[in-house]
């Protein structure tokens, strides 16, 4: 009889396994994949509208994210005048040492990049040097078009280039004393040397001096009146010249005669 029940035992067929546990595995671990797909689209997606400013041998690169959870790449906008924009520029030097600055938007980006070029632009145009001079009003150019500073930027700008078409129509002004000397020395030189075709160069000469010894008179004038504008709130002070009724002290004197005369 033992042995009969250890047959049974041992003929007893294994436990079933549960059907569909291998299903809810497969599914769960979709589940999980899928998540984690749409987990790295979404950073992907984020990263893709980032805008970073980037300091990259001895300049300031402006980089977007590209279409991955990290990682970037040089900004070139599909509009020639847009990228123009935004090509590197001379690296400030309080961000030598620094790391990448990142954005989350283009206005973002342009603010930042904005104070910068402001800063190259008031060290440059200021300078006797015409490569830097020309370097600031290229700066001041670019961060004239960009879009999104704010008001004080606006305003920091507009200054600037105020103080630029000064020092344009101060060259211009220059400018024309030496076209004026140039044609004065090719006058004479004609009047000296010339086959005697041209017979009015004496009033040409003429004409060029009366006009140089008038800029001369103004450039000799130019620093005295310059002060004049600048104290004008001292044009009050003249009002008392005005107040020099030293007359009118003469007329209170006949008033108080007056009265007497009318008291008898």
């Amino acid at each position: 009889m033992p042995d009969a029940e250890e047959r049974r035992v041992i003929e007893a067929p294994p436990p079933r396994r549960k059907r569909g546990g291998g299903a809810k595995a497969l599914f769960v671990l979709l589940v999980i994949l899928a998540l984690a797909g749409v987990i790295v689209y979404l950073l992907s997606l984020i990263n893709s509208k980032r805008f970073f400013l980037v300091p990259e041998g001895g300049e300031l690169v402006v980089k977007k994210g590209i279409f991955f959870p990290v990682g970037n790449e040089l900004y070139r906008p599909t509009d020639p005048e847009q990228a123009r924009l935004y090509q590197p520029i001379e690296l400030p030097e309080q961000l030598r040492h620094a790391a990448a600055l990142q954005f989350e938007d283009l206005p973002s980006l342009n603010r930042e990049l904005a104070k910068y070029l402001i800063e190259h632009a008031e060290r440059m145009v200021f300078s006797d040097d015409d490569k830097f001079y020309q370097r600031g009003r290229a700066y001041l150019e670019r961060v004239s078009h960009l879009h999104g500073l704010d008001p004080q930027q606006i305003e920091k700008v507009k200054s600037l280039q105020a103080d630029v078409d000064y020092l344009e129509a101060k060259r211009s002004y220059q400018g024309v004393e030496k076209i004026l000397e140039r044609a004065l020395r090719k006058f004479r030189k004609a009047q000296a040397f010339g086959s005697g075709r041209f017979q009015d160069a004496d009033v040409w000469i003429a004409k060029i001096g009366n006009l140089l010894d008038a800029i001369k008179r103004a450039k000799a004038s130019a620093p005295a009146s310059a002060p004049a504008t600048g104290p004008a709130p001292e044009t009050p002070p003249a009002a008392p010249a005005p107040q020099q009724p030293a007359p009118p002290s003469q007329q209170p004197a006949p008033a108080p005669a007056a009265p007497p005369a009318q008291g008898i």
